[in-house]
């Protein structure tokens, strides 16, 4: 005790715990701070039908082509021989210049998954071979998917995708005119009958599988061709 008393310099205090320099997660460069993961996407049921959204890299050529539309075409009709042809479709859909809509049925996340990726997949790779070029990014980021689970939800995503060029400013004279790059002339919702401008690529509609975008959205009205979407 008496060594103690006398020289307490001597002694060195002991901590433990505490933070020390070097010590915890590696501190993040200013990159990855400002890096936003991907959210999850949510569960999906097999009887909601799914809107997407598909949005190209800035630099590319309209999409509102005869040539594209054809293609995309092509790409869907190939879809219906894939192995998940028996739960995943594409009901509806509009090209617009920078974007594409559709309309999709699946029975599972895995499926959805699956079915978009064929789409985007596909269409990039005959994109890339009309512009005479091997590869090159085409898609500007991760679709935006959103299910649609009332008669209502539907009946407006029905409204939004086929009466897109309207949103963008199409004006149409001499009648119920609709959007021939859209599955439109061939939808057989319309309060009245329309016309559409003439194309040698007829689309073949396809058969809703889910109750609410086969009937259900029907409850709350058909379609008038000269309806405009609402801002989302």
């Amino acid at each position: 005790m008496k060594a103690i008393l006398e020289a307490p310099e001597q002694l060195e205090a002991r901590t433990w715990g505490g933070k020390r320099r070097g010590a915890g997660r590696p501190r993040k460069s200013e990159r990855q701070r400002t890096f936003v993961a991907h959210v999850a996407r949510p569960v999906h049921k097999k009887r909601h039908p799914v809107h997407v959204t598909l949005r190209a890299k800035k630099g590319l050529p309209s999409f509102r082509q005869q040539t594209i539309q054809q293609m995309l075409q092509g790409v869907l009709a190939r879809q219906l021989v894939r192995r998940y042809r028996d739960d995943f479709q594409v009901v509806h859909f509009s090209i617009q210049s920078n974007h594409l809509h559709v309309i999709v049925e699946a029975t599972d996340k895995r499926t959805m998954r699956s079915g978009v990726s064929g789409l985007v997949i596909a269409f990039a790779k005959r994109l890339n071979a009309l512009l005479g070029r091997l590869t090159g990014k085409v898609w500007g980021s991760r679709y935006h998917a959103r299910d649609l689970k009332t008669p209502a939800e539907v009946r407006s995503a029905l409204v939004y995708v086929l009466q897109n060029f309207r949103k963008h400013g199409a004006v149409t004279y001499g009648g119920p005119i609709v959007d021939h790059r859209s599955s439109a002339p061939r939808f057989d919702g319309w309060r009245l009958p329309v016309v559409s401008l003439p194309t040698r690529i007829p689309w073949q509609p396809r058969r809703a599988r889910t109750w609410l975008l086969d009937e259900g959205w029907r409850i709350r009205g058909l379609l008038h061709p000269a309806e405009l979407p609402a801002d989302r």
